[in-house]
């Protein structure tokens, strides 16, 4: 009798620490999901219903004419040109990052040369500088190279990451040697193994590491401030600034700009969730 109500406690206890924990993880997800229908809902506005109070999440009168301003009108209609700005950029320096880090990922993991693990350690070691310290050297470089005011000074310097190279060398090294052996005997070259072996095999750490690099990029801020100086030239994360930097802020046209910001990034995320938690779960798992 003892062991069976030991048993029926257990269960309740159980169950109860997991009521517990779904309601801890409804909150947080409330405390995050309501911020974004706050700027929603005041995006289709054209009072300051955030300075209202009780708040409301549904206006009133929604209307979408925010968004006809922030895309035709503001900035005599930068906006669609700050918006292929960032695409460009940010598809660029994912496509370049995929091929740079997994290539280099590739050649961490499975090639020996001398200095091999030294070369790597000192590449992890640049993690740990702060962005800040390196703004001023890399910016003379890029003025240097005559690069400055120009989609190269956003491009290059975000091709590669040691983030990017660890990750991808840790989840290299997972792979079983016997399939690179066996291509080699089979006449397969060392590009062929590349395109043909290690890059379907990797399609979850490239992924993973794809999302990190596109946010980054779509949401990078002070590096294209530094480096780019026509109106014409700026990304949508610094082309917004300029809304707030007004003496009056219409609340209304900074949350319609920062909806159509996200909102590429939220479909993006949600499309390829499966490969982001996958990848992570196997790249760091070694």
């Amino acid at each position: 009798m003892s062991a069976t109500f030991g048993v029926i406690r257990s269960k309740r206890e159980r169950v109860l620490w997991q009521i517990v924990f779904y309601i801890i993880m409804l909150a947080i997800s409330v405390a995050t999901v309501v911020p974004f229908l706050f700027m929603a809902s005041t995006s289709l506005t054209e009072s300051f219903t955030m300075m209202s109070y009780p708040p409301t999440l549904i206006p009133r009168n929604p209307s979408l004419k925010n968004y006809y301003e922030i895309i035709f009108v503001f900035q005599n209609g930068l906006f669609p040109r700050w918006f292929l700005n960032t695409v460009f950029t940010t598809a660029a320096i994912t496509i370049g990052s995929l091929i740079l880090n997994t290539l280099s990922g590739y050649i961490f993991a499975k090639k020996q040369f001398y200095g091999r693990n030294i070369v790597f350690v000192l590449l992890l070691s640049t993690m740990m500088v702060p962005g800040a310290v390196t703004l001023i050297p890399a910016f003379m470089m890029i003025n240097w190279l005559g690069l400055f005011n120009t989609y190269w000074a956003l491009i290059i310097p975000g091709l590669a990451s040691a983030f990017g190279i660890f990750l991808m060398r840790q989840f290299i090294s997972s792979l079983p040697n016997e399939l690179i052996e066996s291509a080699k005997i089979d006449g397969a070259g060392e590009l062929r193994i590349f395109a043909s072996i290690i890059v379907p095999l990797t399609t979850p750490a490239m992924a993973a590491l794809g999302i990190f690099t596109l946010m980054n990029a779509w949401n990078a801020f002070l590096w294209p401030l530094v480096v780019l100086r026509a109106n014409s030239m700026r990304t949508l994360v610094v082309g917004l600034a300029t809304v707030q930097a007004e003496f009056n802020i219409n609340y209304g046209l900074v949350m319609a700009g920062s909806v159509l910001t996200v909102l590429p990034l939220l479909l993006l995320y949600l499309i390829f969730q499966p490969y982001f938690v996958e990848g992570l779960r196997l790249g760091y798992g070694k």
